[in-house]
């Protein structure tokens, strides 16, 4: 099976620092064209990031949860289905 992996911040949407609401998240152009390209290619989607805003305490995994929701029908409503998002909410410096 193949695979695309995109990152989030800086690959999907603007990176913003810590973005973690709708209304601060930019799709960066081309981005669902490139998705869709690859989808007729036999490439699944994936998203995999770093947020480490999580771990410094700036919001929390539900806010997370909620932004992602919304980045998802963002997608499908673009004819794009993300096969999965996987997360790290660590910030190197947590015990």
């Amino acid at each position: 099976m193949r695979a695309l992996f995109l990152d989030r911040d800086g690959v999907i949407n603007a990176d913003l620092g810590y973005v973690h609401r709708s209304a601060d998240f930019e799709f960066l152009p081309g981005v669902f064209a490139a998705c869709r390209a690859a989808a007729t290619f036999g490439y699944r989607v994936v998203v995999a990031t770093n947020q480490s805003g999580i771990g410094r305490g700036l919001f929390d995994e539900a806010a997370f949860a909620q932004l992602t929701a919304w980045m998802l029908d963002r997608f499908r409503a673009e004819g794009v289905e993300i096969a999965g998002v996987y997360f790290d909410p660590t910030h190197p410096t947590q015990a």
